[in-house]
């Protein structure tokens, strides 16, 4: 317990959070169905929303015996009704069933029979409150009749804060220069710093470059482990970037995978250098265990600079974009010849 709630006081997002929890809250409490449901104030219901993205077996085992997407669930909450009440009472209430909970969107003996391919012979509804204020509610199911209330109430206090924290990170990130996910500079900061630096070059007559990096695969990368390790892969990413730079220098994330280093002051020679000592410090990253298996991480890099690539921000993002789109058509050309070689022992022969 205390291992888990550290980990969800770390999570840079609350998709990795909810994902860590989902994975590990069955190991601490011995529920065979875990199921958090978030408190929407503004349309006073309960919505599964933040489980979108989340890839996790025993959710997926859930959703095919209730036969039902349960990322997408809304439910209101009427007055007096049993939901209402758990949120209201604040306190862990233990049942025999779910069918109350699902009033209104299953029939009584579509969760019946779900629960009963579940194993379901306990349940447990947990509120999750911070100094009085409901967030939600988390559903746990068990294929036993003993509960340890505490432990479930613990647990889903830790994450009901660790929740909170974050989503009041996030939106006072929002409003700020930093990007929420990765914890560098955001792409609107990063355009209001080109612009002012390029002023000061044309004044001065001073150089000025920019570094665009493009992580390699980062998309299958995403599908295979899912959204929660390809955040953490771009926080490590960022963080490996943002190391290998000094200040003035300063990184910043672009679009989904693609982050921007600006070098004041620096020609094209000099970016050079510091894009091969880029790659070299992202080799180095990985978010699995450091055991050797893992492959080093790969990126695009493609480096422009002022004024002989353009006189603005904008204009500098689009020849490095370019440049980037030119590399991995160049890329996939190697690749798709590489093979055709290897399959062909005529043409590895030749």
């Amino acid at each position: 317990l205390v291992i888990l709630s550290l980990f969800l006081h770390s999570a840079g997002s609350v998709n990795e959070m909810v994902s860590a929890f989902m994975g590990k809250a069955p190991e601490v409490t011995e529920a065979v169905f875990v199921y958090p449901l978030m408190l929407d104030k503004k349309r006073d219901m309960l919505t599964s929303s933040a489980l979108e993205g989340i890839v996790d077996p025993r959710l997926e085992n859930a959703m095919n015996a209730y036969q039902e997407d349960l990322t997408s669930i809304e439910l209101d909450l009427p007055f007096s009704h049993m939901r209402r009440n758990v949120l209201e009472q604040g306190e862990v209430v233990v049942r025999d069933s779910l069918v109350d909970l699902w009033d209104g969107l299953f029939e009584a003996d579509r969760a019946k029979e779900a629960e009963k391919s579940l194993g379901i012979r306990k349940v447990a509804l947990v509120p999750m409150l911070v100094e009085g204020e409901p967030y939600g509610l988390v559903v746990f199911g068990f294929d036993k009749t003993e509960i340890d209330a505490e432990i479930v109430e613990l647990l889903v206090g830790h994450f009901t804060l660790a929740l909170r924290d974050i989503a009041t990170q996030e939106d006072t990130a929002r409003f700020n220069d930093v990007d929420p996910v990765t914890w560098v500079y955001n792409k609107r900061y990063a355009g209001e710093v080109i612009e002012a630096e390029l002023v000061r070059c044309g004044r001065y007559a001073k150089a000025l470059s920019l570094v665009v990096v493009d992580l390699d695969d980062f998309g299958q990368f995403n599908a295979t482990y899912g959204q929660s390790m390809g955040d953490r892969l771009l926080r490590s990413a960022a963080v490996s970037l943002a190391e290998a730079v000094s200040p003035p220098e300063i990184v910043a994330r672009l679009n989904n995978d693609e982050f921007a280093v600006l070098l004041p002051e620096t020609n094209r020679a000099a970016a050079v250098s510091v894009a091969t000592r880029l790659l070299a410090s992202l080799s180095q990253v990985s978010v699995f265990a450091q055991d050797g298996s893992a492959e080093p991480l790969k990126a695009s890099v493609a480096i422009v600079c002022f004024p002989e690539d353009g006189a603005s921000s904008k204009d500098l993002l689009e020849s490095a974009m370019a440049d980037l789109a030119q590399a991995k058509r160049e890329r996939e050309e190697l690749a798709k010849s590489q093979a055709s070689k290897q399959v062909n022992p005529l043409a590895r022969a030749s």
